[in-house]
């Protein structure tokens, strides 16, 4: 028993090892103190954030993936400038486009209108016959002087194309005539004067509305343009090449001259000088013509004109040009389906017209 005593006290501690045990108890509760109240909380509050991050996270990412998937319709935004610009504009009032210049007789309308000369009023007051239209105007006056009667028909155009001619039986050749108020009536023609009888001879520049049928010139050509100008070339200054384009509307040659530039030519070289019935035409100005038939080879009725009394009648009416058409028998006046002119021995055949509707 006293051996077991001895070795028990043997098993007694120090002085200095209880110190270290007891720093070593000491340390180990503060450690646990630490872990439970420091590091524990920590631990746990970061996990919770993180779950939060990540919780939060995954909404924006969601959302993101749900933005990029729907499509987004971008609203188009007006720069300054651009809207400056619609300002300017809607404050701003439109210019005022500058009046147009209405043709002089020396700057004639292009393409044949003549709208700005053609009468607003009715030109028949005091004519023997008259027809008005939106599109042309004539008057007709019956002249009583020195044992000759003629008629004298003052016309107006709006448009180049109410100038109209017409072709025996609507073909075109020397065998095809036919008497001047037939042709009238198949047209529906209101007024018309016989032609150029181009039919009776194989030389002479034939158009008829803008169709060139023959460019042989003969002594002279009477040209009426698309513009509505009339000029005459005699056969030392024409050249079909350059004159007869797709300016010419009608040209006409039987001849001769009778005005030009308001002055009465020179017809002492004509073949036939004595009175005779007469067929021709005058020009005031584009869009504005004259017609003249004059009946003779009627004693104590008509004796008719020489063609210097002829051009001289156009100068006293105030035409600037002025060229003569077949005359004898065939010159001839219709007016609303009736011929008004008295041509000799009741009129011939002809091979074409002038006419109106």
């Amino acid at each position: 028993m006293e051996h077991l005593r001895s070795n028990k006290n043997d098993f007694q501690l120090s002085g200095p090892l209880i110190i270290v045990r007891d720093v070593l108890i000491f340390l180990m509760c503060v450690l646990i103190i630490t872990l439970v109240y420091v590091v524990a909380p920590r631990i746990f509050s970061t996990s919770n954030s993180t779950n939060t991050v990540d919780s939060s996270g995954a909404q924006v990412l969601a959302q993101s993936s749900a933005d990029s998937l729907t499509p987004q319709t971008e609203t188009p935004q007006e720069s300054d400038a651009m809207a400056a610009n619609v300002s300017a504009a809607a404050e701003t009032p439109p210019p005022t486009p500058d009046p147009t210049p209405s043709p002089t007789p020396d700057t004639p309308a292009r393409h044949g209108d003549f709208s700005a000369t053609f009468p607003s009023t009715d030109t028949g007051a005091g004519a023997l016959y008259s027809y008005q239209s939106d599109t042309a105007k004539i008057a007709i006056q019956k002249v009583q002087s020195n044992g000759t009667t003629y008629y004298v028909a003052d016309v107006w155009v709006k448009n180049i194309d109410a100038f109209h001619t017409a072709l025996a039986k609507d073909s075109y050749g020397r065998g095809f005539h036919e008497m001047p108020l037939k042709i009238a009536n198949d047209h529906q023609a209101v007024f018309a004067v016989s032609g150029d009888y181009y039919g009776a001879r194989e030389q002479g520049v034939v158009v008829r509305e803008g169709v060139l049928y023959r460019d042989v010139m003969g002594d002279d050509v009477c040209i009426l343009r698309r513009d509505g100008t009339m000029n005459i070339y005699q056969k030392s200054e024409f050249n079909a090449l350059e004159m007869l384009n797709d300016s010419v509307w009608q040209a006409w040659a039987f001849g001769p001259a009778l005005v030009e530039n308001g002055v009465a030519c020179d017809t002492s070289n004509s073949k036939i000088k004595v009175k005779n019935p007469r067929g021709a035409i005058g020009y005031y100005e584009p869009g504005h013509y004259c017609f003249i038939v004059v009946d003779g080879r009627q004693s104590g009725y008509s004796d008719g004109m020489t063609l210097d009394e002829l051009a001289n009648t156009f100068v006293s009416l105030g035409c600037t040009t002025a060229y003569n058409l077949d005359g004898g028998a065939t010159a001839m006046m219709v007016f609303q389906g009736k011929v008004i002119s008295q041509p000799t021995n009741g009129g011939r055949s002809s091979s074409d017209i002038i006419y109106f509707q």
